[in-house]
């Protein structure tokens, strides 16, 4: 059963979060998840990483530890595709696939193609940051 049944159509939309975007601070609506894994990486100054700290504290972005199953899924289809990813790109795509469960639409929110590619493979949603995105060819 998806969750959005009462309510704004941000109720039914979830967006996972890599870390360039919890580096630039990406706000693009409610219903915004990461991974400890990503949450680790971000080291890149002292303003990153007190506003990420300021929107984790305020519960305006939630991390959850995806599925073993969804792991496994991410990994598989990374393998099939010939992509090596890192073990943080590997939590990005699980916790997307977990919460494709409950949400009409999931949005995995990176600059990074592979992810992209693998993403739409996995039949999620992306939006590029600063890059454009990949195009139909991937």
């Amino acid at each position: 059963m998806k969750r959005g049944s009462g309510g704004g159509s941000d109720s039914k939309r979830a967006y996972v979060l890599d870390t360039a975007a919890l580096i630039l601070g990406f706000r693009g609506g409610a219903n915004l998840y990461t991974t400890d894994l990503a949450i680790k990486e971000v080291v890149y100054g002292e303003i990153q990483v007190a506003r990420l700290e300021a929107m984790l504290a305020a519960g305006i972005i939630k991390t959850i530890q995806p599925s073993t199953e969804a792991l496994t899924a991410a990994k598989e289809i990374a393998r099939k595709k010939g992509y090596e990813i890192s073990e943080t790109d590997e939590s990005i795509l699980a916790t997307a696939l977990d919460l494709a469960k409950n949400f009409e639409e999931v949005y995995v929110v990176t600059d990074d193609y592979a992810i992209q590619s693998l993403a739409k493979s996995l039949g999620l949603k992306f939006i590029p940051l600063k890059l454009p995105g990949i195009r139909k060819r991937s």
